[in-house]
């Protein structure tokens, strides 16, 4: 046989093989000597048995990470006769355990009876609702469970970047002119910019909120001598940014409230 063809043939019999694996029952691919995924699987059996049906929420380990919209979820599933609860997971992983049998036992019957992505549309419209009732939060990427799903955007950006701005410096580009002594940054490691803390609210107002100059030369090893210029280069941004209607930050598609911290770049 062609050693072509036996390859192909050996890559679709491999393939064949992940897919069976990956479409089996949680039932089928326990291991006969974890014991305790037996029981996970009796005890959900037994529970199914009694019209109990059950949603898990996998928060972690050391570092809980609850659901933010638990208390939406939790009323969604209940007008679907599911209930709610937290899955941790262990620190250390043992070979031939599963640690989560009867929760993906539970999720294989929630995907049979409602589709499989049931439980994914439930959690999307319960941060959705959440979102809705906190319309006064402050949102900020510092946090990762406080961040928005798509940063705030100046006019005229083109790529979704919660720290360079493309269509903010385009603008300040236009409006700055240099003076005869500044001096411009050379060397590998120069640095010159503006770094802007900007509060956006959900319509797209902007208020600056501090800001500082940086610049570092390498030829003189200086980090002051543009500052008597930090003044002047205010006076152009922050007008530029306030009086600028931006597009939200958005959560669902939701827009909402934002700190963020850009960089203008300078010569």
């Amino acid at each position: 046989m062609n050693i072509r063809l036996i390859l192909l043939f050996t890559l679709i019999l491999t393939v064949a093989a992940c897919n069976d694996k990956k479409n089996k029952s949680v039932e089928d691919r326990v291991h006969p000597s974890d014991t305790t995924c037996i029981k996970e699987i009796s005890q959900a059996k037994t529970d199914l048995k009694n019209s109990k049906l059950v949603y898990c929420n996998y928060v972690g380990n050391i570092v809980w990470q609850a659901l933010r919209a638990e208390k939406e979820m939790q009323s969604l599933l209940r007008q679907n006769g599911i209930e709610y609860q937290d899955e941790s997971s262990p620190c250390v992983i043992e070979d031939n355990r599963n640690y989560h049998c009867y929760c993906e036992f539970m999720q294989e019957k929630i995907n049979q009876k409602f589709g499989d992505k049931f439980t994914d549309r439930l959690l999307y419209i319960a941060d959705s609702l959440w979102i809705i009732k906190n319309r006064d939060r402050v949102f900020d990427c510092g946090s990762e469970s406080s961040c928005w799903d798509k940063p705030a955007m100046f006019p005229g950006d083109s790529t979704y970047d919660q720290t360079n701005h493309s269509g903010l410096q385009k603008e300040f580009e236009k409006l700055v002119k240099y003076p005869t002594d500044y001096r411009i940054k050379k060397g590998e490691n120069a640095m010159a910019m503006l770094q802007v803390y900007i509060d956006i609210d959900e319509n797209g107002k902007a208020k600056v909120t501090e800001t500082q100059f940086v610049f570092w030369d390498d030829r003189t090893k200086e980090e002051d001598y543009n500052k008597k210029y930090w003044d002047y280069f205010k006076s152009i941004v922050i007008p530029l940014i306030e009086k600028t209607t931006w597009k939200p930050a958005t959560i669902k598609n939701i827009g909402v409230k934002s700190k963020n911290d850009i960089f203008i770049y300078l010569k």
